[in-house]
C-alpha cells in the first residue's frame, strides 16, 4: 500500500514560507542563494509561523550584498521546517544500482527523519518501504545492505516477502483469533521509486514532480559520470559514515564553496607534490591540484530545484583515472562532451542529498540532517565497470587520499565546518556575508554552458 499523508492535527498553523515559495528565474540572488541553503517546496507548511524577513538581508541587485542570519544553521523550527519540505517531501537520492543489482539485494536509507529500504523484486522491478515492522515498528532489515527473500523482524518475528507482503506472524494461530488478517499489515511502500542512469531515487508522497522534472539540468552531469563506462557505473565495496558538528546545509554549501579550497586543502597540496616530487610519480598517480593553485579555467552553475555545480579545468588531465578511455570516449562522444569528462574536474550537489565528484578521483557523498548543528555523511567510491586495473588502483589511493575522514582533506573539511557551526553561537556577530561572485554573476547561461546545451 502506498505511504499516505497523514492528516494535519484540528487547528495546526498553516502558511507559506517566503524563502521556500514562489520563486522564479528573475528573482536573482535571492533564488540563487534561498535555493542553495534552503531548496524548495510548492507545498504549505504546517507548523509555527517562522518569519524570516529578519534572517535575508537580500540587496543583491541594488547593492551586490547577500547575508544570512546564522541563527538559521540552529533553529530548531527552522530546521523542523527544511526536514519536511527539503527532505521529506521532495525526491531523495536512495541508492546506486549496482547496490541492489540481484533479486533480493537490499539496501536501507533514509529520506529525511524516515527509515526507508531500497529492494530488488524477483520481477526484476525496484520497490521501497519505510524500513519498520508494521508489528511494532522495529527497523526490518538486520543490516544496512544484504540479500534475503524474507525479512524477519528481529523484535517478534514478524516476516514479509521483498514485495513487502505479511507473510509471517509468529504464534498467529490462538494468538490472534480467526479474523486476524496478515493483508493489513504488509509493509508500507512509498509513493515513487524512480531510476536515472543508475541512480535511484524516492519520494514518499505522491504530489512530486517527476523525477525527469526535479533533476532538470542536472542531468547533464550525471551522464557524465554515467558514460564513463559503456557497462555503467559501480560502487566499489566499502564505505565510511562519519557524524559531523555542524548542520546540514554548512555541509551542502560547501559541496560548491570553491573559495575554501586554497586555504583548507593547500596542506593537502603540499604534502601531495612533496610526495610526488620524492617518488618521481607520473601517470595516472599524479594527482590533480590545478583547482588548489588556481591559474585554471572555472565555473559555477546554479541548476535549479536546488541542484548546484562547480568546475575547473584540469592541469594534468594525463593523471585522471579515466584518461586510459580518452579514444573510446572521443570516438563514441562529441568533442564537447569529451572536454567535460576527460579535461574538466566537477563536483555537482543534486539537491537535496547527492554529491558527485570527479575532481582528483571519483566520489559520492550523501548527507541527511541529523537535528540543528548536526548531520550524518557516507562517502564511496564510485567506478566506471571494466575500466583498467591501473586506473583502478589509481582511483582508489586518490580516493584514500583526500575523502576518507584518514586521509589529508575531509578531515580539513569537517574541521573548519564544524569550527564555524562553533561560531555561530556568537550571535551578536550576526551574519554570513554571501557577497562574493554578485558582481561577475550572469542570468542564464554563460560561453561554456552554451557550449554543452545547458542552461543554468
Amino acid at each position: 500500500m502506498p505511504f499516505s499523508t497523514i492528516p494535519a492535527e484540528v487547528g495546526a498553523i498553516r502558511m507559506s514560507i517566503p524563502a521556500f515559495h514562489g520563486m522564479t528565474t528573475q528573482d536573482g540572488m535571492l533564488h540563487f542563494c534561498a535555493y542553495r541553503i534552503y531548496g524548495a517546496s510548492a507545498m504549505s507548511y504546517e507548523g509555527p509561523v517562522i518569519d524570516l524577513s529578519d534572517r535575508i538581508d537580500d540587496r543583491a541587485e541594488a547593492d551586490h550584498e547577500f547575508r544570512l542570519h546564522r541563527s538559521i544553521f540552529e533553529d530548531p523550527y527552522i530546521y523542523d521546517a527544511e526536514l519536511e519540505f527539503c527532505f521529506e517531501r521532495v525526491w531523495n537520492f536512495l541508492c546506486h544500482e549496482s547496490q541492489v543489482s540481484n533479486p533480493g539485494d537490499y539496501y536501507a536509507t533514509h529520506i529525511g527523519n524516515q527509515p526507508v529500504f531500497v529492494q530488488h523484486q524477483e520481477d526484476g522491478s525496484v520497490k521501497a518501504f519505510l524500513n519498520t515492522c508494521s508489528h511494532r515498528g522495529a527497523i526490518i532489515t538486520p543490516i544496512k545492505q544484504g540479500n534475503a527473500s524474507t525479512l524477519t523482524c528481529r523484535f517478534h518475528g514478524w516476516s514479509y516477502k521483498c514485495s513487502g507482503e505479511c507473510i509471517g506472524v509468529k504464534n498467529e494461530q490462538g494468538g490472534y483469533g480467526d479474523e486476524f488478517d496478515r493483508s493489513h499489515y504488509d509493509l508500507a511502500e512509498i509513493a515513487h521509486v524512480d531510476e536515472y542512469r543508475g541512480f535511484i531515487f524516492g519520494a514518499l508522497y505522491e504530489d512530486v514532480p517527476t523525477l525527469d522534472g526535479h533533476l532538470g539540468e542536472a542531468k547533464f552531469f550525471i551522464d557524465l559520470f554515467a558514460d564513463q563506462s559503456p557497462d555503467g557505473m559501480e560502487m566499489v565495496a566499502g564505505s565510511q559514515t562519519y557524524v559531523c558538528d555542524h548542520d546540514w546545509k554548512v555541509q551542502a554549501d560547501n559541496v560548491t564553496d570553491g573559495y575554501h579550497v586554497s586555504t583548507v586543502h593547500r596542506n593537502f597540496m603540499n604534502t601531495i607534490l612533496a610526495r610526488e616530487a620524492r617518488e618521481n610519480t607520473e601517470g595516472l598517480l599524479k594527482t590533480e591540484v590545478g583547482r588548489i593553485k588556481g591559474g585554471v579555467k572555472n565555473g559555477m552553475y546554479y541548476l535549479g530545484n536546488g541542484h548546484m555545480c562547480i568546475w575547473a579545468d584540469r592541469s594534468s588531465p594525463g593523471g585522471a583515472p579515466l584518461a586510459p578511455a580518452t579514444e573510446r570516449i572521443e570516438d563514441e562522444f562529441d568533442e564537447i562532451k569529451a572536454h567535460w569528462m576527460l579535461r574538466r574536474g566537477r563536483n555537482i550537489i543534486v539537491f537535496p542529498n547527492l554529491v558527485l565528484n570527479d575532481l582528483a578521483t571519483t566520489h559520492q557523498r550523501t548527507h541527511r540532517p541529523l537535528g540543528p548543528g548536526k548531520c550524518e555523511v557516507t562517502i564511496w567510491c564510485i567506478a566506471p565497470k571494466g575500466e583498467p586495473d591501473e586506473a583502478r588502483f589509481a582511483r582508489l589511493r586518490k580516493f584514500e587520499d583526500f575523502f576518507l575522514v584518514s586521509g589529508l582533506s575531509t578531515s580539513d573539511d569537517v574541521v573548519s565546518l564544524d569550527t564555524a557551526q562553533e561560531g555561530f553561537h556568537g550571535a551578536e556577530a550576526g551574519w554570513n556575508n554571501y557577497d562574493r561572485g554578485l558582481s561577475t554573476m550572469c542570468a542564464g547561461p554563460d560561453e561554456e554552458a552554451e557550449k554543452a546545451g545547458i542552461n543554468p
